[in-house]
């Protein structure tokens, strides 16, 4: 573990100012995501019932990382407006199968959309190469964080 001198400290504000950065500019804290009724935590939600790989309550929880209380009420939420339905799993009845309905596909497909777009006009204005650095760079951003590889250069 780095020792946490002024170096360090520089590290942690400069990773919160990115972060900063990249929320506001892709608008994710807006009310409505891409101008929808949906906020990021429900659209995270929708896209896991769509292309995730566990599709119970506790699975969408961890691959989420999400608190349970919170997302049991945006899955009531999706249950009520038509967006998702439960069923008994086959092999378990205790257990409940949690599915997008055609209706929720529906709200979900445009903000899917939306978000490709909003992706391409971040790109457009860069050459190949740039975009080819930007991808590489969030890919290794990607990597350092899931595996936790120390990559610390000697202090400055």
């Amino acid at each position: 573990m780095p020792e946490r001198n002024e170096h360090f400290q520089g590290r942690v504000a400069a990773v919160r100012a990115f972060n900063r950065f990249y929320t506001r500019h892709l608008g994710l804290l807006k009310e409505g995501l891409y101008g929808s009724r949906f906020t990021l935590a429900e659209v995270r939600v929708l896209r896991e019932l769509i292309f995730g790989q566990e599709r119970t309550a506790s699975g969408i929880g961890d691959a989420l990382g999400m608190d349970a209380a919170f997302l049991s009420k945006i899955l009531r939420r999706f249950e009520r407006d038509g967006l998702m339905r439960r069923t008994r799993a086959k092999n378990d009845g205790r257990q409940k199968v949690l599915s997008i309905t055609p209706r929720g596909r529906q709200a979900f497909a445009p903000l899917e959309d939306r978000a490709d777009e909003q992706v391409a006009q971040l790109l457009e204005p860069m050459s190949s190469t740039e975009q080819r650095r930007l991808v590489q760079a969030m890919s290794m951003v990607k990597s350092l964080i899931e595996q936790g590889q120390d990559t610390a250069t000697p202090e400055d």
